[in-house]
């Protein structure tokens, strides 16, 4: 590509792997080389007089994406970025504050003010909604007991689950199982 230019974009919303895919497909088919991808961030190298700025924008914000500027904003979606690989991918020894921490390299309660300002909700209500999901997603998958799932999601006994289950969706967990089909909310709309 004659008189490249290689650039970085932060993107708000790109929180599961088909949101990569999704990307990485439409970005390349406009003419960009997509160099990295990973969840929250693109780089990509491209010719500005054959791939206007414009036709980058249109890819993300056609596909419920956002780009993100500002660096709070930035740090705000790293923290949920990795609350979700937390909830989905941790086994849960070290505390949700002590991970954050350890990721993003910043104190727990910046983390925790910026994420509140920038979604008006705190850090430990969306990991509740998180878990909530995960644990649906879990009982229909129908491969795991109530108390392997209770574990797997870092409850230390599955009393604790049920009460937070049902104080959340309503339901008992045999209840949502014997309803036969699905009422998770997708965790980007969460």
């Amino acid at each position: 590509m004659g008189s490249s230019i290689t650039k970085e974009f932060r993107v708000k919303g790109m929180i599961c792997s088909r949101c990569l895919k999704v990307l990485n497909s439409e970005l390349s088919a406009i003419g960009a080389e997509v160099l990295q991808i990973e969840l929250g961030k693109f780089v990509i190298k491209y010719n500005p007089r054959l791939v206007k700025k414009s036709h980058i924008l249109k890819v993300v914000l056609e596909n419920e994406f956002e780009l993100i500027y500002d660096e709070t904003k930035v740090l705000a979606e790293s923290t949920k970025q990795c609350v979700i690989r937390y909830v989905w991918d941790s086994d849960h020894r070290v505390k949700l504050s002590q991970y954050l921490v350890r990721r993003l390299n910043y104190k727990y309660s910046y983390l925790s003010g910026i994420f509140t300002k920038t979604y008006n909700l705190s850090i430990e209500r969306y990991f509740i909604l998180l878990k909530i999901e995960r644990i649906k997603e879990l009982i229909e998958n129908g491969q795991l007991s109530f108390s392997e799932v209770a574990y797997k999601v870092g409850y230390q006994n599955l009393s604790a689950l049920s009460r937070q289950f049902k104080i959340e969706t309503g339901m008992t967990m045999k209840e949502y199982k014997n309803l036969g089909r699905s009422l998770r909310t997708p965790i980007d709309k969460i």
